[in-house]
């Protein structure tokens, strides 16, 4: 209320927080769908969404330390929560033992509370900040206008998809990331917490790049990834079949685009500007990508290559749309500190009221808007397909003689409308 309109729009209702029900589709459709796994203990298998890799990092006094790992049954029942946060140590045997606790017990609400506060600290700052801000649009961004000449198809191509990135990436650099600014504010995390959550947020991301060669990882093309999570860890929500179909959606106007431009694979492999921005692209990106792909000039088979500039164009297109809004469009959770608080102290069931003022107005500050995908007509920045008369295009161009045939990128730019109309009535 003290924010008014500045305050981002609620696009969900929560009419219950705080009871069981409540916590599955926190966890299943809200901000835990993207980080689901599975886990077998003891015969039994388990869905789990885990924090406990925030526990270990030192807090600020007067404030608990974050943790909390929640299982749940094949049906989604809640089954216990394992929190690290809360460990006791044994000074007999000086093991550490986490808490677990179970529904019913007497301290279940504060589990889930822990819970969902500490995934909601988790999501923020490595999924959005760290994951989405520093490392895909940063490093790609920076990719694209280093090495991609301005007229370059490619370059105009994801445009949109860049709007305002170095802007909102210098205010989270100066606002969000340096020591004292508003985000170090919101979370209980000290100096030296922060910088080990930093340390560590590539290895808690969660995107398809984290799953091992022994597994057929890692996955750049999330279809291939989604396809992974459903046939080899039984994960198959409503979350993942719509991610998988927007990407797809994505890849396919990324291709039918490239044919526009480029006649052949080939022609594709041949472009030194698209080839000089992946290999900058993968030599900053914190993220591996498997060895095959690191040198791209070790890759003789054309259509390789053009296939995997498209997954990771579909990939980058993906993130910071449909990926931000589900990191980053966290206001419904946090705008109450009894769902979610940044920090909270010892015992406590809800984050204090300047904790909740910081919340609004990091929530405020982070939700500028962005372009629209559907209904937003951007086939202005698409190259002419066609010379114009007299005009010559020069041996070695970036654009390809394809130029003066195949599809016209107006049209390609309808099917990619007409799709996402499709999905937005499933």
């Amino acid at each position: 209320e003290k924010l008014g309109s500045v305050y981002p729009e609620l696009k969900q209702t929560w009419t219950e927080k705080q009871t069981d029900n409540a916590l599955v589709r926190f966890v299943l459709h809200g901000l835990g769908a993207h980080r689901i796994e599975t886990t077998i203990e003891n015969d039994t298998r388990y869905f789990v969404v885990r924090t406990n890799a925030l526990s270990p990092l030192p807090v600020r006094r007067g404030f608990a330390r974050y943790g909390g790992d929640a299982f749940f049954d094949m049906n989604w029942n809640p089954v216990k929560i394992v929190d690290n946060g809360l460990n006791t140590v044994d000074f007999v045997s000086m093991e550490s033992h986490a808490v677990t606790t179970c529904p019913g017990d007497a301290q279940w609400g504060h589990a889930k509370f822990r819970f969902r506060s500490s995934l909601s600290v988790l999501v923020t700052l490595v999924d959005h900040l760290y994951a989405i801000h520093l490392q895909a649009g940063n490093l790609f961004l920076i990719a694209m206008r280093e090495q991609l000449s301005p007229d370059h198809p490619m370059r105009r191509f994801l445009t949109p998809f860049t709007f305002n990135t170095v802007w909102v990436n210098d205010n989270a650099r100066k606002n969000l990331i340096q020591p004292n600014s508003m985000a170090p504010r919101c979370f209980a995390f000290s100096d030296k917490g922060l910088q080990l959550a930093y340390a560590n947020a590539p290895r808690l991301v969660m995107s398809g790049m984290e799953v091992p060669p022994s597994e057929g990882g890692p996955f750049l093309n999330r279809s291939k990834y989604y396809e992974y999570l459903k046939n080899k860890k039984g994960i198959d929500t409503e979350y993942t079949r719509q991610a998988d179909r927007l990407y797809k959606i994505f890849n396919k106007f990324v291709l039918d685009y490239m044919d526009c431009y480029y006649l052949t694979a080939a022609d594709v492999a041949a472009d030194k500007e698209l080839q000089a921005m992946f290999v900058q692209f993968l030599h900053q990106t914190e993220f591996a990508v498997g060895n095959k792909l690191h040198d791209l000039s070790a890759i003789k088979d054309p259509n390789i290559i053009k296939e995997f500039y498209a997954d990771a164009m579909a990939s980058f297109m993906w993130v910071v749309s449909a990926g931000h809004e589900q990191t980053g469009n966290i206001a419904p959770y946090v705008q109450d500190t009894s769902f979610c608080a940044f920090k909270w102290a010892p015992g406590a069931l809800v984050g204090s009221k300047d904790t909740a003022l910081l919340q609004a107005l990091l929530m405020s500050f982070t939700s500028m808007p962005m372009p629209m995908l559907m209904g937003s007509d951007w086939t202005y920045l698409f190259p002419p397909v066609l010379p114009s008369a007299g005009e010559e295009i020069a041996a070695g161009s970036c654009i390809s003689p394809a130029r003066r045939m195949n599809k016209d990128p107006s049209a390609v730019f309808k099917v990619f409308q007409d799709d996402l109309q499709a999905m937005s009535t499933y």
